[in-house]
């Protein structure tokens, strides 16, 4: 799978690379305050820039994609510069999964609080639950890409007319954006009606080329989750199964 790193070079700039299997990486620098209008699945920041303000700052970003200190690496700006695909992936699995893995482990010791808040908002804020639903998943798969599509109800304005049930979908890059279903959304939804039995079910998962598709409910409606992601553990599927039980009781 694709996959974007960013360098810090220094206080104000930083380098993304872009790797794909195959094919030979791009590079460019730019100011460290763009990086959060790209789409980058990883940080390494140089351990000469370690400072109160400079890590203040980036831990409004540890929520989106693992930072970590190219120390760890022994990784200079330089051999950054210089990796192909396959070695900066090596250093972007170690991330990846320490950074997932704490991600569930806070999911675990929270995961009462999170379930209280999920039905807190469910019954009367459906958007705001399933934009923060989107957030949890997308965190604790570690997806590139993830898209919910779910049923809701547009509440009529006139007294004799019945309230519409339309169907709405979540996705985003960084943050959830919800729009309205299209036709493709509509006949994805179908193809799997079948397999909205269970809570959760993992309903398919091709691991080579990291894609992903849960069919669930919630309180009897169904949710189609659709992701890209590069790993599933046991531990990722049990954690999310659990939560979704909680969120029917």
């Amino acid at each position: 799978m694709d996959f974007t790193l960013l360098y810090t070079k220094n206080m104000q700039q930083a380098v993304v690379r872009s790797f794909k299997p195959n094919i030979a990486p791009t590079s460019k620098i730019i100011d460290l305050a763009e990086a959060k209008q790209l789409p980058v699945h990883g940080c390494i920041y140089s351990e000469e820039l370690k400072s109160e303000d400079f890590l203040t700052g980036l831990e409004s970003e540890i929520k989106f994609y693992p930072i970590r200190s190219n120390a760890e690496f022994n990784l200079t700006s330089e051999s950054f510069d210089q990796l192909n695909y396959e070695e900066a992936k090596k250093i972007f699995d170690k991330m990846r999964e320490n950074w997932i893995l704490q991600n569930n482990i806070s999911l675990i010791e929270e995961i009462f609080k999170v379930r209280n808040h999920l039905l807190g908002l469910y019954p009367n804020d459906r958007s705001g639950f399933f934009e923060e639903l989107w957030f949890i998943l997308k965190s604790n798969l570690g997806a590139t890409n993830l898209k919910l599509i779910y049923n809701d109800m547009i509440k009529s304005k006139q007294e004799h007319e019945k309230n519409k049930l339309v169907k709405v979908k979540v996705l985003g890059d960084r943050y959830p954006e919800l729009a309205t279903c299209d036709e493709m959304d509509e006949q994805v939804l179908k193809s799997y009606e079948k397999d909205f039995g269970n809570i959760f079910e993992i309903t398919d998962f091709n691991k080579e080329k990291g894609q992903l598709v849960i069919c669930a409910n919630i309180k009897k409606s169904p949710v189609l989750i659709m992701a890209n992601i590069f790993q599933l553990t046991r531990l990722q599927k049990s954690l999310l199964s659990t939560l979704f039980d909680g969120l029917n009781l």
